[in-house]
């Protein structure tokens, strides 16, 4: 039995009858590069992009924490200064963390218990909730599909948030219509 290549190249032929030409997908797999001893090339960055020894030091990066106690009890200066935090945070760095945000750990504990074990799956699974051409939700690996070399080491599971009472089981009803009931625990 042949040896799986965690990094592969399979062919396929385009539905077309004008093309006869080979197509090459590039297909990565976490879960076997894991055990690769080497890194593979496309991951491999040329030196002149590498961070070095002699580029100036840039200062480090501050996470800006955004305390929600106060916006959580409807005190007005709270919410304004919430509002303002959240903005200039997004405007300055693009992300944040949230504190005192109300949400049990129990619950934090399983959503991080469930991602693990999603991540976890053999590639063939994760694919079964494959982000689709425009769509935001998704699983998303390395951006194999846009790239082929100076590739990111990464997956990624991206769902939009709504505050749409309704949408309330979007990410349930993802996994349920994409991989089935034995998935129903990832939302």
């Amino acid at each position: 039995m042949p040896m799986l290549s965690p990094i592969s190249l399979k062919s396929w032929s385009p539905p077309t009858k004008e093309s006869k030409r080979e197509q090459k997908v590039l297909v990565f797999d976490a879960s076997l590069l894991q055990h690769e001893l080497n890194i593979p090339a496309q991951f491999i960055w040329p030196d002149d992009e590498k961070p070095s020894a002699d580029q100036p030091q840039t200062p480090p990066l501050v996470v800006p924490p955004i305390d929600l106690r106060g916006f959580l009890t409807g005190e007005p200066d709270a919410i304004s200064n919430a509002i303002m935090l959240v903005d200039e945070a997004c405007q300055k760095h693009g992300f944040f963390q949230v504190v005192n945000h109300g949400i049990d750990s129990k619950l934090i504990n399983e959503a991080h218990k469930n991602i693990s074990s999603f991540f976890g799956l053999p590639l063939l699974e994760k694919r079964r909730a494959e982000k689709k051409a425009g769509d935001v939700s998704g699983y998303a690996s390395s951006f194999t599909n846009r790239f082929s070399s100076k590739l990111s080491w990464k997956e990624t599971l991206s769902f939009r948030y709504s505050a749409d009472q309704q949408s309330a089981y979007k990410v349930e009803d993802y996994f349920l219509n994409a991989m089935g009931e034995e998935f129903r625990q990832f939302g």
